[in-house]
């Protein structure tokens, strides 16, 4: 089973995602891309560290976000990836395309900067 929980703040959109990330529960990730794109983000972040497996689905899915990120000018970062899915990222060279970070840069370099409030 997987949740997803999106949080804004300011001009940033934070996806947290928690179990497992298979075809079989996509539709639920498509809505929450689809609604968070809706409201013109500068960021979209996804926050991984309850992601605790993903299949190749999506990936491909994953990748079209990026790709639809990049036309959109909307930054995509990926934060606190789990062991398992970090290798897998590693193994299949992601990070080269994704930003991938933990949790404590992601809130320095982007939650400092676009939510000067924010503690």
């Amino acid at each position: 089973m997987m949740q997803i929980r999106v949080e804004h703040r300011n001009n940033i959109a934070i996806m947290h995602i928690e179990g497992k990330l298979f075809l079989e529960n996509l539709t639920s990730l498509l809505n929450a891309w689809e609604a968070i794109i809706a409201g013109n983000p500068e960021v979209v972040a996804m926050n991984c560290s309850k992601l605790v497996s993903i299949d190749s689905s999506s990936i491909g899915t994953l990748v079209k976000f990026f790709n639809e990120a990049m036309s959109k000018n909307i930054e995509l970062i990926f934060y606190d990836l789990n062991p398992s899915v970090k290798k897998l990222f590693h193994t299949i060279h992601l990070e080269k395309f994704f930003s991938v970070m933990n949790g404590k840069k992601f809130e320095t370099d982007y939650l400092k900067k676009y939510c000067p409030t924010a503690s």
